[in-house]
């Protein structure tokens, strides 16, 4: 295999880092279409194919694809556009949409998550176009998607539902230090009332109290016992995110509600976490038969998890070993990406793998490492290569 490292242009890849960190896409609202298009004009110069996807509230999706020869295989990159909102940009050592170049770090909202990472693999492409390696044939398939931070439903939910997705293997570009992710998990998020009746508060015997129904209830939750566990990902979890109750001080609240998240291991279903938390909603009737509540699903992220020994789990650790000159361990996510739509509907093994932290994604003064943009280019652009060539033809 030819070293690349003479063909990856560090100004070049640093440039178009803090170009699109400065392309304000913070969701909400999901203003994706801006970046959308300089990565469509960018692309299309490159030579893909491109095909604009709009959501049904007009947000932005590319699918850019580029063929060499006949037949062959196909490898999708899959990246998302939106960032979470910059917050109170007064709390930021620079301001969060600068692309502040400073001390080998590029600061702004979505540096980590996860611009460094679409840009890092545009890059490797670019520089295999500089080295001259010929590609044969096999394909390359660029998911540039909208909404991924509020689970995808405008973005690669949606491609999932109207838009046949054909790959052989994929990468999902997240921040992840640049080691190998295989597994994640998914999230239930429940909302869950319980109901009183009101009265005054100077009668509170009137009235029946539905936030000390709750306080019985997150007591019970608080002591569920979750048993199941993942070599990778350990136990799932439940925490509680949001309550609120009441109207007035003086008035016996006769609604309580809180918002749950339970995170999910692979191999656990949806249906069967629904109605073990319905069990213990049920559980707390015949100690207290005024105890009323009612139960909604608000969203649902699968989980996921690829085999390690698929194949483009196995090229991505040797190109890391042979950047970073250590073999990693495979690794987990306790969130969840984009990666589930293509294992989970598709079953297209996926390694989910990228420059920057999950330490620094969503934080104020994000910010990735210009080396790790280098290394990044270095190890996709070892994996395209692997990946789409035999080995008599490298």
């Amino acid at each position: 295999m030819r070293d690349l490292r003479p063909f990856i242009r560090k100004k070049e890849l640093v440039d178009l880092t803090i170009h699109l960190v400065q392309i304000a896409t913070e969701n909400p609202p999901g203003n994706e279409k801006t970046a959308a298009q300089f990565l469509r004009s960018l692309l299309s110069r490159m030579g893909f194919k491109i095909k604009t996807v709009l959501s049904p509230r007009g947000r932005w999706n590319i699918i850019a694809e580029r063929r060499w020869g006949k037949g062959g295989r196909t490898l999708i990159f899959n990246g998302h556009l939106d960032v979470v909102p910059a917050g109170d940009p007064s709390q930021w050592k620079y301001p969060p949409f600068e692309g502040k170049l400073s001390k080998g770090r590029i600061y702004g909202r979505g540096a980590s998550d996860m611009k460094s990472g679409i840009v890092s693999f545009i890059h490797a492409l670019a520089t295999i176009e500089r080295s001259k390696i010929r590609l044969h044939r096999g394909a390359v398939i660029l998911h540039l998607v909208s909404d991924e931070e509020s689970h995808g439903h405008q973005g690669m939910g949606f491609l999932t539902q109207k838009v046949g997705i054909q790959g052989d293997a994929a990468l999902v570009g997240e921040p992840t230090d640049l080691q190998p992710v295989i597994a994640q998990k998914g999230a239930l998020w429940l909302r869950i009332s319980t109901f009183g009746k009101s009265a005054h508060a100077s009668r509170p015997h009137l009235g029946v109290n539905a936030v000390e129904k709750m306080t019985k209830l997150i007591e019970r939750l608080n002591s569920i016992l979750l048993e199941k566990e993942h070599p990778l990902l350990g136990k799932p979890t439940l925490s509680i995110g949001t309550i609120q109750g009441g109207t007035k001080i003086n008035i016996v609240p006769d609604r309580c509600e809180i918002e749950v998240d339970r995170r999910i291991l692979p191999g656990e279903k949806k249906e069967a976490v629904l109605g073990e938390m319905k069990a213990i909603l049920d559980s707390l009737r015949p100690q207290d038969p005024l105890f009323q509540y009612r139960m909604e699903e608000i969203d649902f992220a699968e989980p996921s998890e690829v085999d390690p020994e698929e194949e483009i789990v196995r090229i991505g650790v040797e190109a890391i070993q042979e950047v970073m000159g250590k073999k990693p361990l495979l690794r987990a996510f306790s969130g969840f990406t984009d990666s589930r739509f293509y294992v989970n509907h598709y079953h297209i093994p996926t390694l989910i793998l990228g420059p920057g932290g999950v330490d620094q994604a969503h934080t104020t003064n994000e910010s990735v490492e210009v080396e790790a943009l280098l290394q990044a280019a270095h190890i996709y652009g070892l994996i395209v290569m692997n990946y789409l060539l035999n080995k008599d033809e490298t």
